[in-house]
């Protein structure tokens, strides 16, 4: 009888959504995530007013709760599904280099990897950074879409390289 080599095959973790008690444990490391990523934010040179620390401090709750919403709600599968190019590195991204969110989210994962790193489970841990990676390249893409070096040669070569998507069409209620 011959035997499916497991190396090959597909890890449970990359199927399966992360449990409410290991979302509960990473709730209880938002403290410790938070004074990492704060130290690590102080410690990057500030490119712009947007990349102030003090600005973005205030942002960093609503994306550790977007980032653990997100590993809980859809699997490692679905994730690569809506983002191809996910695990490219960040900085990929922004072709000029200036985006404030690039440290932000930089320091982000440091801090989630220093902070939670040795005291999740490997599986949970990678569930957490996909997460989290895929929120990043979401908001950087958002800002570059803004930008106003967009005109310049670096960023007109990123976006024929990686076209924006499309919006999708509001919704309209029909009355009647």
């Amino acid at each position: 009888m011959h035997k499916p080599c497991k190396a090959l095959g597909v890890r449970k973790w990359q199927t399966a959504r992360v449990d409410q008690p290991e979302v509960t444990q990473l709730e209880a490391l938002r403290p410790t995530i938070k004074r990492e990523w704060e130290a690590l934010l102080r410690a990057e040179p500030t490119l712009s007013p947007l990349g102030n620390p003090d600005t973005l401090l205030y942002m960093m709750d609503e994306t550790l709760t977007q980032a653990f919403k997100g590993m809980a709600s859809r699997s490692l599968k679905t994730w690569l599904r809506k983002s191809p190019v996910l695990l490219a590195p960040l900085q990929r991204n922004c072709a000029c280099g200036l985006n404030p969110l690039l440290n932000y989210y930089a320091t982000g994962e440091l801090a989630l990897r220093a902070a939670a790193g040795k005291r999740l489970p490997f599986p949970t841990l990678e569930a957490l950074l996909t997460s989290f990676h895929l929120k990043a390249q979401q908001e950087i893409d958002t800002l570059c879409a803004v930008c106003l070096n967009r005109n310049r040669t670096g960023c007109q070569a990123m976006i024929r390289t990686h076209p924006p998507r499309p919006a999708k069409p509001a919704r309209t209620v029909s009355s009647g």
